[in-house]
């Protein structure tokens, strides 16, 4: 267990705070690949020395940006050649999937903590196809998608039994799950995850998605944290809520729509059978 730097003072107690300081680290190329997302001034050479310093990363990059889902035209056989096929913003977004899906270790093989990582996945895989729509850039959608749970993929990496025991409380009881979390962990996975977005020295915006994704005045689709947060609503909604509910409805597809202008509303159309099914063969795409 890594021993990380000392919370900020935003944090209210002082379980939360040692908890905060507990939570274990990423590898070192992982955690350095993070705090290269949202800048425009790493060279490609940069992302590929630093992805084929670890040699599971490299594999699984070009695996992944090989698959179905890319459908590259040809064999892509290299780092470079996939910066350069697919962008450096998409393979960063590739290879911090792999990272954090590496961090929750043998946890995957339990389905109550392998529906937490496929709502992360499906959570991003929904805002990098709304944004667009949204006129928010795609890399930093899918990337802001992918991490607004961090603090979530963190507390269960840390205990991942205390973790299934406030699912379970959640689902039982009915009480909010960030309630849950709040009384088996003194913190809720918001917070937990806005702290790590700081320590990795992510750009504010996607401190602030994390930090404010179930926020009520998020903020519309056209910014980043309201993206981010109608993913998320949205992913529950297609069947990849954390929490299985029988009674969820496709109502957040329509809210989102709502907010678009009508030309854009038209254009989009969204079938939500259609919608939820493409949805979970991207996912799929990413875990096969």
């Amino acid at each position: 267990m890594v021993t990380l730097a000392a919370p900020p003072e935003t944090v209210e107690t002082q379980g939360a705070a040692e908890l905060l300081k507990r939570l274990p680290a990423l590898p070192t190329a992982s955690a350095k690949l993070l705090g290269m997302m949202g800048n425009p001034n790493i060279s490609l050479k940069q992302v590929s020395d630093l992805i084929a310093s670890d040699g599971v990363l490299t594999i699984e990059t070009l695996r992944i940006a090989n698959s179905a889902m890319f459908a590259s035209r040809t064999e892509i056989k290299s780092l470079l050649q996939a910066l350069a096929v697919l962008g450096c913003e998409k393979v960063k977004g590739i290879v911090c999937t792999i990272a954090l899906r590496n961090y929750m270790g043998n946890v995957l093989q339990i389905p109550a903590l392998k529906r937490c990582w496929r709502h992360n996945l499906a959570t991003a895989v929904v805002a990098d196809e709304l944004a667009s729509w949204a006129r928010v850039d795609t890399a930093d959608a899918y990337t802001a998608g992918l991490l607004h749970d961090i603090g979530r993929l963190a507390l269960i990496a840390f205990d991942s039994s205390k973790y299934l025991q406030v699912l379970d409380h959640a689902a039982s009881s009915g009480v909010m799950l960030e309630d849950a979390e709040r009384e088996a962990f003194k913190i809720d996975h918001a917070s937990a995850g806005a702290w790590l977005a700081k320590l990795w020295g992510l750009p504010g915006s996607l401190q602030n998605a994390i930090r404010n994704h179930h926020t009520s005045d998020a903020g519309r689709p056209f910014e980043l944290t309201g993206l981010t947060q109608h993913s998320c609503r949205i992913a529950d909604s297609l069947c990849f809520a954390v929490i299985e509910n029988p009674f969820v409805t496709d109502q957040p597809i329509y809210e989102f729509l709502s907010l678009l202008p009508e030309t854009q509303r038209t254009r989009l159309n969204i079938d939500p059978l259609e919608f939820q099914m493409l949805i979970a063969s991207r996912v799929n795409a990413m875990e096969s």
